[in-house]
């Protein structure tokens, strides 16, 4: 019989040792800093899902950074490097910092792992200075991602939760390829010539250019998707009230 568990106890168990491997290229952070934060000096910085820390070691000589992961071997790490960190489940437990205390929050393919994204969202909204920053990524789910929450990570999906959350998107930028063979219909994927660089690959960037041209951005080209947000005060109550005062009994009805 499966013991019961918090939420808190059932992330520390499945990311307890996440990192046991070793830890992600730095070429992936070192994109994310050239594409999104280039001149960032003097900058109090978060990062949600910090892992061992690669990221903030590349901002901490000019900036004030923090991480937070929920696995204890990744901050173990970051906490070797000198890096403020601390291990918690942020999408089951309050961020440890007042109101409006960052200027920019980071959240790398960390969402689609947490059991409550949008009390996440929540919280960084709240750490996050108005007109502050955020640098969010999540997976294109066609590559074979498990998602917990199958739709919600789906491109268009993932734009309309961060704008109903109050973050105003400024621009999206792709990382890598997702495999050729996910642009053709799934009955053509077991054709060797169909899957091949000439077909499929060449297929794959006409789609993207005719798209490009077109003023719209090819999601399903690509293997991830970075998003660059605004934290926006719209003087509303969060979607859950609003959601709870839509649908509450009202007298008459």
């Amino acid at each position: 019989m499966t013991a019961r568990k918090t939420p808190k106890e059932v992330v520390a168990d499945a990311h307890r040792n996440y990192y046991s491997a070793g830890e992600y290229s730095d070429d992936r952070y070192a994109w994310t800093i050239r594409t999104f934060l280039p001149s960032c000096r003097g900058s109090k910085i978060l990062e949600v899902g910090c892992g061992n820390g690669g990221l903030l070691e590349l901002l901490k000589p000019t900036n004030q950074v923090v991480g937070i992961d929920a696995s204890a071997d990744g901050i173990a790490v970051c906490v070797a490097r000198g890096i403020e960190s601390h291990c918690m489940d942020p999408s089951s437990e309050p961020l440890p910092f007042p109101n409006e205390s960052f200027d920019i929050v980071v959240c790398l393919e960390t969402l689609e792992h947490m059991l409550s994204p949008y009390y996440a969202i929540l919280e960084m909204r709240r750490v996050l200075k108005n007109g502050g920053t955020f640098v969010c990524s999540v997976p294109n789910p066609v590559w074979g991602h498990i998602m917990l929450y199958p739709g919600l990570f789906e491109y268009q999906n993932f734009r309309n939760f961060l704008e109903q959350s109050d973050f105003a998107i400024q621009r999206v930028e792709p990382w890598e390829w997702a495999p050729r063979e996910m642009i053709l219909p799934v009955w053509l994927r077991k054709y060797k010539v169909a899957r091949s660089r000439y077909t499929a690959g060449v297929l794959r960037r006409l789609l993207e250019r005719t798209w490009r041209v077109a003023g719209r951005f090819p999601a399903f080209c690509y293997w991830l998707w970075t998003f660059e947000a605004i934290k926006v005060d719209r003087g509303r109550e969060s979607v859950l009230t609003r959601q709870s005062r839509q649908t509450a009994p009202q007298g008459g009805r």
